[in-house]
């Protein structure tokens, strides 16, 4: 019975078996329709032709515009601005011949006057332009009508309707300082011209551009050589500069200028002193304008060159002046000692008596003072 059992079994399973593999649906199942994707597809394709319709339509209304704006303005040529000017002027010469007409032709003229004239605007970047020239504008004469010339302009604008006005009114004459204006060109004067380079010159020194301060005094006197400032500081740069020669040249040929200019007399025998040339020194000041601010300077290095050389009376009258102008006993002792040293002992016994009147001498001078007129007036 086992062994039956095991083969109905084996048969049930081989019939199974076929049964499976022999086996075939009877209809596939429908799927279903994407109706949401369709329907955005749809959408997103009706919105890109609608944004491509409306650029299209804006791209050709601005250029429909660009052409109504480039038919409406006209431009004019130089020719037909000079003959408008021409019209203009000759409608202004016949409106002055006629007799004034009444408030109510006024009006009307002046409303038909603005219907025909157009609005203008002038384009000055269209004109022709001229170089170093002065440029004048003048506006024609206001007629006695009131009825102004249309005036002439580069490009013209269509003219609005006038709304006719009640009552004519007079517009008051416009002044001529408002109508026209003038250029003119100042040049400057070699004075002036020289006092620019000297302010800039002492500008480069303050900020140590020594090369552009001398190059601006050079410009300076050569525009300017009698200019006293410019000289004298150009000598003293040199001089400063160790360029001696130089200097002491410039200064001369400006004495050869001006030959008692006393601010380059003084400048010159400073350099000539210090430099050992003693002599030099004491003939620059050979000739010393009393009146001069520089002139108590002069005369003390022209009296210091002079004893120097041995010229004990020249320095002793150079003291003289000196004490007689500023009345101090320094200088009277100076001169009596000049003049005790040129042997001249009256002259020295008067300045020794002038010196000690005066206040402003120390005890030690007091006392030499008194032992030298003992001594002289004992002779």
């Amino acid at each position: 019975m086992s062994v039956i059992n095991r083969m109905l079994r084996d048969l049930d399973q081989r019939q199974q078996q076929n049964n499976r593999r022999t086996y075939t649906p009877a209809a596939v199942a429908p799927q279903p329709i994407h109706w949401a994707w369709i329907v955005g597809i749809l959408v997103v394709s009706l919105a890109a032709i609608i944004g491509a319709l409306n650029l299209w339509w804006m791209y050709s209304s601005n250029q429909a515009s660009a052409e109504v704006e480039s038919a409406s303005t006209v431009e004019t040529t130089p020719v037909e601005l000079s003959q408008s000017i021409a019209k203009s002027e000759a409608l202004a010469a016949e409106t002055v011949g006629k007799e004034t007409p009444t408030k109510s032709e006024t009006s009307s003229q002046e409303a038909a006057a603005k219907v025909e004239k157009p609005n203008v605007i002038v384009d000055v970047a269209t004109l022709p332009k001229t170089q170093d020239t002065e440029v004048t504008e003048k506006s024609p004469k206001q007629p006695t009508t009131e009825s102004e010339p249309a005036e002439t302009n580069v490009i013209t604008e269509p003219a609005p309707t006038p709304e006719p006005t009640p009552k004519a009114t007079k517009k008051p004459p416009a002044s001529s300082s408002s109508q026209s204006f003038s250029v003119e060109r100042v040049q400057l004067s070699s004075q002036e011209l020289a006092d620019t380079n000297l302010a800039k010159a002492r500008e480069a020194f303050q900020k140590g551009e020594q090369a552009r301060g001398q190059e601006l005094l050079e410009k300076a006197l050569v525009v300017k050589p009698d200019h006293v400032k410019v000289r004298s500081e150009l000598a003293a740069y040199w001089y400063g500069r160790g360029l001696t020669s130089r200097a002491i040249t410039l200064l001369q040929q400006g004495l050869d200028l001006k030959p008692q200019q006393t601010e380059w007399q003084l400048l010159l025998a400073r350099i000539y002193e210090r430099v050992g040339r003693v002599e030099q020194a004491y003939q620059v000041l050979a000739v010393i304008p009393m009146q001069a601010p520089e002139t108590p300077e002069l005369l003390q290095l022209r009296a210091s060159s002079a004893t120097q050389l041995g010229y004990f009376n020249e320095a002793a009258a150079d003291y003289t002046a000196l004490a007689t102008q500023s009345n101090e006993g320094r200088w009277w002792l100076a001169a009596a000692v000049a003049y005790e040293d040129g042997d001249n002992i009256e002259a020295a016994v008067r300045s020794y008596h002038q010196a000690i009147k005066q206040p402003d001498l120390g005890q030690d001078a007091r006392s030499y003072i008194e032992q030298r007129l003992a001594v002289l007036e004992g002779f």
